[in-house]
């Protein structure tokens, strides 16, 4: 088994915006918007401030431009209605953890950021509004989901694809927005002195630029999924699912790059070059009042992504489960809570969470330990059943497949 190539390759340093005081009214602007200095940074400090509400409402909308991500609507022609598509269903998933037709979810709004400085608390939302995206028209979001839309589910590489395909369209639906959004950020620095408008677009260029790397990545995922949607064959899919005595108290729809496992290893690392990174799918929702994880993913049975379930697998029955919520707080927003198990958590347990979700972000590095069992309890719900492509052995060198 060979390590991923980005665990020994070099650093990709995002090129720096060169900040110049006064420029040619002509030139193009320091800040990289494409613009001339001229309809851009000159005399930026004196342009009325842009209020940080309507700089949300910029965002949200961006948000709420939806498109369908069927690969090939000649072929099979979209319904004129893009709908708020679920990432994790409704009925089932939502209202399991729902209470009063509400659940907590982590993604702060910038009113909330301000009040708290930074360190907001999960908020309530309706079930309607929960989980949703516009990235499907009404017809493909419902033949393509249609078999894990229902009461029960039986887990098999048709329906975890289906799972990870949901995924997979939601981040690349999510990246997209934010790319779109960056713009809109970038008008914050009105009004303000040049050192804080270097300030402020020195951190947009950072994002910008993994933002850009993100997209690229997720666009070569998708077109893999594309590919094995449209042709019928899961090839290279493989998935790893668990079922859990009973509900946990979260549910979440996301991909990532699985950078770290669950006992301290280092599995492949972000902005190097010359490495294509690998993903990883994770989907929990609930059937028949028991929750069921699913992992799915494109690649080898000996990548960043095989090695992150095998180690997940080799956990204890009764710790899977405090180690999948720690794993949804590190590495997605589209997580949503029960809130009467938030609210009971301790004030300790609540913080390590809130830590871990800003992990890499300028607030907080990523640590190889993040995932490590350090005994901490959220639930004493227990795995109770495995399925999966792989023979997933915590002692083997790699998962092998089944027969």
């Amino acid at each position: 088994m060979e390590a991923h190539p980005s665990l020994s390759a070099q650093f990709i340093e995002p090129e720096p915006i060169r900040p110049v005081e006064a420029m040619g009214p002509y030139e193009p602007c320091w800040c990289r918007s494409g613009k001339k200095y001229k309809w851009c940074h000159y005399r930026r400090e004196q342009e009325k401030p842009i209020n940080i509400f309507e700089v949300e409402a910029g965002m949200l909308a961006e948000l709420r431009a939806g498109y369908c991500s069927h690969p090939d609507p000649s072929d099979d022609p979209c319904s004129t209605t893009i709908t708020r598509a679920h990432t994790v269903q409704r009925r089932g998933g939502l209202a399991a953890i729902a209470e009063d037709g509400h659940v907590l979810t982590v993604k702060p709004t910038m009113k909330s950021m301000i009040e708290t400085q930074g360190n907001p608390a999960p908020r309530k939302i309706g079930v309607g509004n929960a989980s949703v995206f516009p990235g499907f028209c009404s017809k493909h979001d419902t033949t393509i989901f249609k078999p894990i839309e229902g009461k029960t589910v039986t887990i098999d590489a048709s329906t975890a694809f289906l799972f990870a395909y949901r995924a997979i369209a939601y981040e690349r639906f999510a990246k997209e927005a934010q790319l779109r959004s960056v713009p809109i950020q970038a008008e914050m620095d009105r009004g303000k002195p040049f050192r804080t408008q270097v300030q402020i677009q020195f951190y947009l260029n950072s994002a910008l630029a993994g933002i850009k790397i993100g997209l690229v990545d997720v666009n070569r995922w998708k077109a893999g999924y594309d590919e094995r949607l449209m042709s019928g064959n899961r090839d290279g899919f493989r998935y790893f699912a668990i079922r859990f005595d009973s509900v946990l108290p979260v549910v979440a729809c996301c991909a990532f790059h699985p950078e770290i496992d669950f006992h301290g290893n280092q599995l492949q690392r972000l902005a190097r070059r010359g490495s294509e990174f690998e993903h990883i799918t994770l989907t929990v929702t609930a059937f028949e009042r028991e929750t069921i994880a699913v992992f799915g993913w494109i690649g080898p049975d000996d990548g960043p992504a095989a090695l992150l379930a095998r180690s997940f697998s080799g956990l204890a029955a009764d710790r899977k489960a405090d180690a999948l919520i720690k794993l949804l707080f590190l590495q997605s927003d589209n997580i949503f809570l029960r809130q009467s198990w938030w609210n009971g958590l301790t004030e300790q347990n609540q913080k390590l969470l809130q830590g871990l979700s800003k992990s890499g972000t300028a607030e907080r590095t990523r640590k190889v330990s993040d995932l490590a069992d350090d005994g901490t309890t959220f639930t004493t719900a227990r795995a109770v059943e495995v399925i999966s492509s792989e023979q997933m052995d915590p002692e083997a060198g790699s998962p092998k497949a089944s027969a």
